[in-house]
């Protein structure tokens, strides 16, 4: 019973990934709908849940987020330009990893903005960053309520 709510979490992480891969991987050619929209709505909800309980697990998930959301956006910024290099198209190779982790869950949010991938993934840093400091604030009150 511990970790019931933290698997319904892993459950709306892997529903959010598989409903969102697709049209994060075509955008601009396949559209986010509606219900894209909802099942990110879900699972930003159940983060924002979870950053209750000021885990440390998630506090560093917060953080990797923050990082790979700002590195994506600067190497898709870039990317043009490290094309002509082998080891600069390694390291633009690095970003796919982190989006399809961080940024795909919630790219049913794109719906709202319309967005390239690189520009929305610094806008869900955003949310990361803001995750890590709930999670920073509820940590901080459960020390000073026992």
């Amino acid at each position: 019973m511990k970790y019931r709510f933290f698997v319904f979490f892993i459950a709306t992480f892997l529903l959010a990934l598989s409903v969102n891969l697709m049209p994060a991987i075509m955008h601009p050619d396949l559209n986010v709908n509606v219900f894209n929209l909802l099942v990110t709505l879900l699972y930003m909800f159940l983060l924002l849940l979870y950053s209750r309980k000021g885990s440390k697990k998630l506090k560093m998930f917060a953080v990797v987020g923050v990082i790979s959301g700002i590195l994506v956006f600067f190497i898709s910024t870039f990317e043009h330009a490290m094309f002509d290099n082998i080891i600069l198209d390694s390291i633009a190779s690095l970003q796919y990893p982190f989006y399809l982790i961080f940024t795909m869950p919630l790219f049913g949010g794109n719906i709202l903005f319309d967005l390239s991938y690189g520009s929305y993934s610094l806008l869900m840093s955003l949310f990361y960053g803001i995750i890590f400091g709930l999670t920073n604030y509820f940590k901080k009150n459960d020390k000073t309520t026992v």
